[in-house]
Formats: structure tokens, sequence, C-alpha cells
């Protein structure tokens, strides 16, 4: 029961935040930072009890059982990995957004996107891993289109129409799927044979919707837009798990299920996955707006989990999957202290800032630490993730791969390019009285420090991640032998 109540929980308590801002404004705040506890607490009860490989946890329950609609939980240790990273992202976000605006409503959508949310990691039947896939896009759409900034409905029309249409493809690939499986259930599809054909079909067609999500290029053009006008909490959101339920199905509905096919298309995700480092990379690079360079590098690191998931290694997943958690940790602070530097200064743009950390030191310190490991900078998880990603990429497929540490070089260019002009040099003379430019209060800079404190613990002791779900990605190996 305590998967499912993982997930029923926050939607149960979600019309209670609504409803409690009625009695008084700080229920919702609180509601939602109980609920974050409490995933944060049964996730770290099942890491502890967790046996060390296989699924585990497993709870069935039939709902109709001719047509194989059966709610299947369980997890492993990537699901346990990604269920941890969920229940840190929903204490951050709720402390990051302790101000909000209209924090009934806010709140109320948090709650019912952490819900789905821990179902699309829990799931272990395909037909309700889309439908709670599908769930988590509605409290996006409406955090973008109520909380978001002067484009807010056109980038939340854009976001859902992007990522529904994406779903369509999905749910035609499930629907071939169940046509020649007749199950929906991983456990029964895992090593299934299928006519060849079919398979590619099927896999073709659930990686587009899985591409999107993730997004890679050319699906990404809306997260983008989604990004610079959702508040930046829900930014956190977007990237820190939005991001990785694409890079998660594709793991564990296509390269899990489908092996020898995904060995087949795996040239074809590298080379998507090569084009989206540099196109994005490059992207960044000439971008003005600070938060949609941040989006862009989002984009960037994206490709790398992509590249570590082509090499269909143990080395490759077990990479991509620690890029996947250092990745959630540091674009989550860029994103905050982004939206912190437009709140502050009234703008958006690179090139009308400057000398902001002789104004607000303690912010900018903390922004530079961001970037640095966003970089690569040894001690923290930016390190690892990639330099495990190129190693499984040179060893899967040779020194073609040599070009990939350039686009290292690209990222730290655009990143040092931007502290050189807003944060660094002389204080702009429109800055030197503004009212505004001041230092956080300690409750905002609390997520600030955790996200700090995370990335550097796991980059100084990566094994705490790699040991969860090694064992899981070793067993699965197997498979593309």
């Amino acid at each position: 029961m305590v998967l499912l109540s993982m997930i029923l929980l926050p939607i149960l308590a979600a019309p209670f935040a609504w409803l409690g801002e009625k009695v008084n404004k700080d229920i919702p705040k609180y509601l939602s930072l109980t609920v974050g506890f409490f995933l944060a607490l049964c996730t770290a009860y099942l890491i502890a009890k967790y046996p060390g490989s296989g699924f585990a946890f497993e709870e069935l329950y039939k709902i109709y059982p001719p047509f194989d609609f059966n709610l299947h939980l369980a997890v492993d240790g990537i699901s346990l990995t990604l269920l941890a990273i969920t229940a840190f992202l929903a204490i951050t976000v709720t402390l990051s957004s302790w101000n909000i605006e209209k924090p009934g409503a806010y709140f109320f959508l948090v709650l019912a996107f952490l819900g789905p949310m821990v179902g699309v990691f829990a799931s272990l039947n395909l037909l309700w891993f889309f439908i709670f896939w599908e769930f988590t896009l509605v409290p996006m759409f409406f955090h973008i289109g109520i909380w978001g900034a002067e484009n807010r409905i056109y980038a939340a029309m854009k976001f859902f129409i992007y990522t529904h249409l994406a779903s369509v493809f999905l749910l035609l690939g499930i629907i071939v799927l169940f046509l020649n499986a007749h199950t929906f259930d991983f456990m029964n599809l895992l090593g299934i044979k299928l006519d060849p054909g079919i398979a590619k079909l099927i896999w073709i067609l659930m990686f587009i919707g899985f591409a999107v999500k993730m997004p890679v290029v050319p699906f990404h053009t809306w997260l983008p837009d989604a990004h610079v006008q959702a508040p930046s909490p829900i930014s956190v959101f977007l990237a820190g798990l939005l991001l990785k339920m694409g890079a998660y199905g594709l793991l564990r509905w296509e390269i899990f299920m489908l092996p020898q096919v995904s060995k087949f298309f795996a040239p074809l995700m590298a080379f998507i996955a090569v084009l989206t480092i540099f196109y994005a990379g490059f992207r960044a690079l000439a971008e003005d707006h600070i938060k949609r360079m941040v989006a862009y590098s989002s984009i960037n690191h994206m490709g790398f989990v992509l590249l570590g998931l082509s090499a269909i290694t143990a080395a490759g997943i077990s990479a991509a999957l620690y890029e996947m958690v250092g990745h959630a940790l540091i674009i989550s602070i860029l994103f905050m202290i982004a939206g912190y530097i437009h709140h502050k200064t009234h703008t958006w743009y690179i090139s009308e800032l400057g000398g902001l950390m002789k104004k607000i030191p303690g912010l900018m310190t903390m922004f530079v630490i961001g970037v640095l490991a966003a970089v690569g900078l040894p001690g923290t998880a930016g390190f690892v993730g990639e330099l495990t990603v190129m190693v499984a990429a040179f060893d899967y497929y040779g020194w073609i791969m040599v070009i990939v540490p350039l686009a290292s070089a690209l990222g730290a260019g655009f990143f040092m390019w931007m502290l050189q002009r807003a944060i660094f040099g002389p204080l702009r003379e429109a800055f030197k009285e503004l009212k505004t430019l001041k230092e956080l209060p300690a409750v905002e800079n609390i997520p600030l420090a955790m996200y700090i404190a995370a990335f550097i613990l796991v980059g100084i002791v990566p094994s705490m991640v790699f040991n969860l779900y090694n064992p899981v990605v070793n067993a699965f190996a197997q498979l593309f032998k």
C-alpha cells in the first residue's frame, strides 16, 4: 500500500489546499510541504528496505482483468532514484513558492501533479503508465497559463499541443503493441518476440512520444517558450521531472522491453543526441535572454542523457541515469536564480545586466556555484555525469565520439560568457539605487542551499547513486547481448 498511498495522498490532499486558502492563506503551502515530506519519508523507507536488485514492493489492483487493465505497481533501483528526486523537488518547489499569489489554486496543482508523477515511475502496466503520463500535463498547463509571464497563454497552448500530440504517437504504439502482445504488463512484455517490422513500428511510434517529452532536436521547440513563460518553481518541475519522464519511458518501455530493436536504432539515437548537444549549445551561446539560455543548456544536457542511453550498454545506461540526477539538481538552481534575477532587476536580458555580484553577492555566489556544476566542475554531479557518458559513448562508438568533449567546451563557453557579462564587471548605473536588488529572505535561500548540498554530495560520493540502480541496470544489460 505504500506506493498506492504515494500516488493517492497528493491527489486527495489537493482539494484541501484549494479549500484551505479560504480559512487561512498559509494552509496550502504547509499542506504541500507536509506531502513533500511524506513522499520523502516513504521513498527513504523503500530505499532502506529495497533488497538491492529486481522489482520490490509489488502491489496489484485488479480493475478489469479481461483487458489487462490492472494497476500493477512496483519499484526497482531506477524507479527509486527518480522517486527520490520527485520527493526532493516537491519540498524545494514548495519552499521556493512560499509567497506565491493565489496559493490555494497553485498548491492544488502542485499536489495534483505529484501524484501522477509517482505513478509514472511506479507503474508496471503500460496503459496505467500512459494515464499517469497524460495527467501530469494538466497541472503544468494551468501553472504556465495562470502564473506565467506576458505570453503565458501562447506558451501554455504550445506546451499542451506539442506534448499531447506526442502522446498520440505514444498511444498508437501502445495500441499496436497490445494488439500483438495482448498484455500491458511489463513483466509479460519483457523479452517478448514480435514480428521485426511490427517491433520497429512500435519502437518508432513510442520514441516520438518520449523524444518530444525529453525533449531532443527536432522535437524541442516547445520547451524554451514554456520555461521562459513559466514561473521559476514550475520550471524546476519541468526540467527536473517532466523531462525525466521522457528518458525514463524510453529506457523502461523501449530499451528494456525491445532491446534488440533498440540496438538497431542506437546509431539514430546517437546522431540525434549529438545533434541536440551541439544545436542547443550554439543556441545557448547566441541567446541574450538569461532564462532561455538556461533552457537551451537544459536541452543540451538531455542530449547527453540520450547519448548515454544510445550506447545500449550497462555503462551507458548507468551514466545516463546519473546525468539525469545531476541535471535535475543543477538546472533547478539555475532556473530559480534566473527567475530571481528578473524579479530583482526587472529584465531578462544578459546585455542589460552587469555587476550583480557587487550588489547581491550571496545570491550570485550560489549562481556561480550552480554554473560551475553545470559546466562539469570536479566534485559536482555535473562532472561525473558528463564524464561517464563520454566514456560510455567512446567505448561503444569508438573515436567518432571525439567530437563530444568539444560540446563540454561549448557549454563552458556560453556559461562563462554569461557570467562575465551579467554577474561580474562594473555595476550598472541603473542598479545602484534599485531597492528590489537585495538578498533573498531565508526561506527562499533554503531550497537553493539544498540544491548545492545535493549536487556536491552526489558529486563527491557518486556511489550512493550508482549503487542504488547499477544492479538493476547490470541485470537488464544481459538482454542486449
